[in-house]
């Protein structure tokens, strides 16, 4: 019998022997350690996609599907019919909650109508203290055209507004807050998407909203002077033809009677000298059968009627020429004080220019376009609404096209953008020039070619629009605002 030590254990042991109970056991192997596997499938990747393949859904699978995909469709279009009655805050078990509105990206992709006013909501619930969206129309097919109010100075001088008319104006549905008698005019007014095709014009009015309320950090100098209103989308309904049908689509959607053409030319159906534009009903530019045919001009007019007296700065965004114009469209002649209207835009071009951008051309429309453009909003708001400052941005370019890449929406949007700011900027820094030539200007004819003063004579007949029934007559009864100013452009104009 042998007798086993504490050192011959060891060495027992470590030859593969145990003592149990003081018995010899037989050696046994050295075996590898074996690995520990931490929950490895079973199945490999072949076998995983023959157990899918192999899954059929039955019949009530499929109805359960087919119903939850129609479900939310149907959503989807109510949630866009009626996002003008979106609630931001829901109250549920007696505790306060915020409903939580989707991002769409306006910066990299071309949006919808329907996301259009979805972002516009999503910016009004993340601002509500300085944003309002106004409903200053529909279009043929009832589309909403929305136009955002950004007025940043509205808590700054929220003490400061005593005074009596801008109360009164303040609650007719319109706000002007921040408006006070020694403000004077300093309302900034974009407009995009006039013509339909013209998508990247929709895009950078749409940065321009991204700018002023997302980035407003950036552009305080900007927000403490001045207030915005944007319509980022004018013709709802040639959009979203182009976007589903035919991409070259430029009119709206309005059939004309006995006639089996479809469309006006939103940009010649304003009321000055309309009657020079194009009478043929087929052609991209049809001027429509009359002045304001339209509704959707019928809403833009209106809205800038009401903001008249604090219009400081016109801007309509198209494409794609690359190039900064101003009055006048319907003649060659420049207006009297085109050497301003000239500054402004030299300062837009050059900003954008020393950002490393494209080159803009600068002139009258009639003279950089060659050719003469009647009824257009621009000569309307210059000629009629009386904004001392408007000017039309043709983005570019032949080498895209109306519709830009999505790869290159945010190069253009931030490129425009610069631009942009500095004209607003410049256009602030003339409002005392702009004040004494108002003051001399009142014993003379107003600033509008000597044909023009018919037009304004016979204004007042051409108003009858203005009591659409289609319009809510609360926030935008207008009639009376533009008889007064049609006999004070009366009072002014004849000898």
């Amino acid at each position: 019998m042998v007798k086993i030590t504490k050192s011959n254990e060891k060495d027992s042991e470590s030859a593969g022997t145990r003592n149990v109970g003081k018995k010899k056991l037989l050696k046994t192997p050295n075996l590898p350690e074996k690995k520990k596997h931490f929950n490895k499938p079973s199945t490999s990747k072949a076998s995983a996609t023959k157990s899918r393949s192999q899954h059929v859904p039955n019949n009530y699978e499929r109805l359960s599907v087919s119903k939850s995909s129609s479900q939310s469709q149907i959503l989807n279009r109510k949630t866009c019919k009626k996002s003008t009655k979106h609630n931001p805050k829901r109250t549920t078990g007696g505790s306060e909650r915020h409903h939580i509105i989707p991002r769409p990206d306006v910066l990299h992709t071309y949006l919808s109508h329907c996301d259009i006013i979805q972002y516009l909501d999503f910016v009004k619930s993340r601002f509500s203290d300085s944003v309002k969206i106004h409903t200053i129309g529909y279009s043929y097919e009832k589309r909403a055209i929305k136009a955002i109010e950004i007025d940043w100075i509205n808590d700054k001088n929220a003490n400061d507004r005593r005074d009596e008319n801008v109360q009164a104006i303040s609650s007719s549905g319109l706000s002007l807050a921040g408006q006070t008698p020694s403000d004077g005019r300093n309302t900034i007014f974009i407009e995009g998407g006039t013509h339909a095709r013209e998508w990247i014009s929709i895009s950078v009015a749409l940065n321009c909203i991204y700018q002023l309320t997302e980035k407003n950090l950036r552009h305080r100098d900007l927000l403490g002077k001045l207030r915005f209103f944007i319509v980022p989308l004018v013709n709802p309904d040639g959009y979203e033809y182009t976007r589903t049908t035919n991409p070259r689509w430029r009119k709206n959607r309005r059939p004309h009677s006995e006639e089996k053409h479809v469309g006006t030319d939103c940009n010649r159906n304003f009321d000055f000298h309309w009657d020079l534009s194009s009478s043929k009903v087929k052609r991209n530019t049809y001027q429509g059968e009359k002045p304001f045919s339209e509704p959707e001009t019928r809403a833009l007019a209106k809205i800038l009627h009401r903001l008249s007296p604090q219009l400081l700065f016109f801007l309509s965004l198209h494409s794609y020429a690359t190039t900064i114009m101003y009055p006048w469209g319907y003649t060659r002649v420049e207006p009297k004080n085109a050497k301003m209207l000239e500054n402004l835009a030299i300062t837009g071009s050059s900003a954008i220019r020393l950002s490393k951008g494209r080159y803009y051309r600068v002139g009258t429309i009639a003279n950089v376009t060659k050719r003469t453009i009647a009824g257009s909003v621009v000569d309307y708001a210059y000629g009629v609404i009386k904004v001392p400052l408007a000017l039309v941005m043709e983005l570019p370019s032949s080498e895209y096209g109306f519709q830009p890449p999505s790869q290159v929406i945010s190069q253009l949007g931030h490129e425009s953008w610069i631009g942009i700011k500095e004209m607003c900027k410049h256009a602030f820094s003339l409002k005392a020039q702009l004040a004494d030539l108002r003051k001399n200007k009142k014993k003379s004819l107003p600033d509008v070619l000597e044909e023009t003063i018919s037009e304004i004579r016979i204004h007042k007949e051409k108003i009858d629009w203005l009591r659409d029934e289609g319009y809510n007559a609360k926030n935008f009864d207008l009639y009376e605002d533009v008889q007064s100013i049609s006999k004070f452009c009366l009072s002014t104009a004849v000898d």
